[in-house]
């Protein structure tokens, strides 16, 4: 039988072995005879007890960094596991919802605007990732008022090394271990998520100007229910969303419309569109040339593009800010306590000074509020997350310097408290994880104590949580 991936995975032959390659087609993740799609819990069980040394890494939807879920170096034996037929709704309550781990979030969001109902964190914004692997990893949203989708999580239903399963939820002292713990500590099989009644929503859009930025950005953070900034350093142009419960006659009128997204033309400001025109025009050109891609046919133009001739938006939350689109990438993103969020932004604007026409995407901004999740970089406090990005080429080269680039990014950031996303391309050498997360030491008794064999640890989180 064939097994189908994502449409951005790519495979290629190694020697005489046909290999499964990350989304950005540059570094293998495991051959295909190392893939395996269990039918259902009992066979994961069996292989789990059946042979208890073999190692295994769980897939997802294949959009992690890389070095989390790859197996190639770990010998023929290892396994990556794709949770593909462990997928859909279990169960729902006035304000629960239950999903197996292998769901992609787009069918949860999708189930729960039907049940006119919502998650009460701010999505992410690739919707195609799986629900089990968005939690593993930390996926979170954007606002001040809510955290990552973690916070959201009532209850799990978790296989262990041994075979054995387990039921962990709030009352139990290791959740926030469990709900964001990288596939170390168990599988995740099932999932009971919170949630709350849907409410329509207003994106009101517009663009500002650096010293606004820098001074309003948390202000605006703390007024208002979902915030999203993008800074595009090199023009000094800021573009924010506010996202807010839309007015009675907005949902009418959205309702209307067979509850598509209603654009709102009339609060356009046409001055303010044909400056960030011009800017994202520029943009576009540069990519174009270090992406080898002058017809800029490519998933990363439309990335860019739809920041054009921006309009207000009336929607449900997951229309409004789930609109991520998956385009071949060297991705980071790294927190600051909030308290230091101006530094951080003056400290960028310099470094963008020195090196201008470095980026192909503006810096994200993302604040959030206090995670549970005891390796989140916000655990116990309020974060900016900002992240930064070049885009590949469709050969899997990159234009020169990228890689020293995104490494001295986050250097910069490091003296601030700096933590990155355990999801993003990360250079582990650069952060003293047990001063930056409190529960460190706590994750890792858990792991030893849950996975003496390190049998879903792989060479580079060996090498993450070694000597530390």
């Amino acid at each position: 039988m064939t097994v189908r991936f994502q449409a951005f995975h790519s495979i290629k032959a190694i020697g005489n072995r046909e290999v499964l390659f990350n989304w950005s087609r540059t570094n293998p993740l495991g051959a295909l005879d190392q893939v395996w799609r269990p039918k259902n819990r009992d066979e994961l069980q069996a292989l789990l007890r059946e042979y208890p040394t073999r190692k295994l890494r769980l897939i997802g939807s294949g959009l992690s960094f890389e070095p989390i879920h790859s197996v190639y170096a770990e010998g023929s034996q290892a396994l990556l596991v794709d949770l593909h037929h462990l997928r859909g709704q279990l169960a729902k309550t006035a304000d629960t919802v239950t999903y197996q781990a292998g769901t992609p979030l787009d069918t949860v969001y999708g189930d729960l605007i039907a049940m006119d109902r919502m998650l009460p964190a701010s999505p992410g914004v690739i919707g195609i990732q799986t629900l089990g692997g968005a939690l593993s990893t930390g996926t979170h949203g954007q606002g001040l008022h809510q955290s990552s989708l973690c916070d959201a999580v009532e209850a799990l239903t978790v296989m262990l090394a041994n075979g054995d399963i387990i039921q962990v939820d709030r009352t139990d002292p290791r959740f926030g271990a469990f709900v964001m713990g990288m596939g170390m500590l168990g599988v995740l099989l099932d999932v009971r998520l919170r949630t709350v009644p849907n409410r329509i929503m207003r994106c009101t859009k517009f663009t500002t100007d650096y010293p606004f930025l820098l001074e309003h950005n948390e202000r605006l953070n703390r007024e208002h229910g979902f915030v999203k900034s993008w800074w595009f350093a090199w023009t000094g142009e800021s573009h924010i969303w506010l996202v807010d419960p839309a007015s009675e006659e907005e949902v009418v009128r959205y309702r209307a419309g067979g509850s598509k997204p209603l654009l709102l033309e009339e609060g356009v400001d046409g001055a303010m569109n044909t400056a960030l025109n011009d800017t994202i025009d520029a943009t576009l050109q540069k990519m174009a040339r270090d992406t080898k891609d002058e017809a800029r046919a490519g998933e990363h133009f439309e990335t860019v593009r739809r920041f054009k001739d921006a309009s207000d938006l009336v929607g449900n939350v997951y229309q409004i800010l789930c609109k991520g689109i998956p385009a071949p990438q060297i991705n980071c993103e790294v927190a600051v306590p909030l308290e230091r969020m101006q530094e951080a932004l003056e400290i960028l604007q310099h470094w963008q000074e020195r090196n201008p026409g470095a980026l192909h995407y503006p810096f994200i901004l993302r604040c959030t509020g206090p995670s549970e999740a005891w390796l989140s970089a916000a655990y116990g406090k309020s974060v900016c997350w900002i992240g930064f990005l070049v885009y590949l080429a469709a050969d899997g080269t990159f234009v020169g310097g990228s890689m020293e680039q995104m490494r001295e990014l986050q250097q910069l950031l490091v003296p601030l408290g700096g933590t990155p996303h355990f999801g993003k391309h990360l250079a582990m050498d650069l952060y003293d994880f047990p001063a930056l997360l409190p529960r460190w030491h706590d994750f890792l008794a858990l792991k030893r104590e849950l996975d003496p064999n390190g049998r879903f640890e792989n060479r580079w989180l060996g090498e993450l949580f070694a000597n530390r």
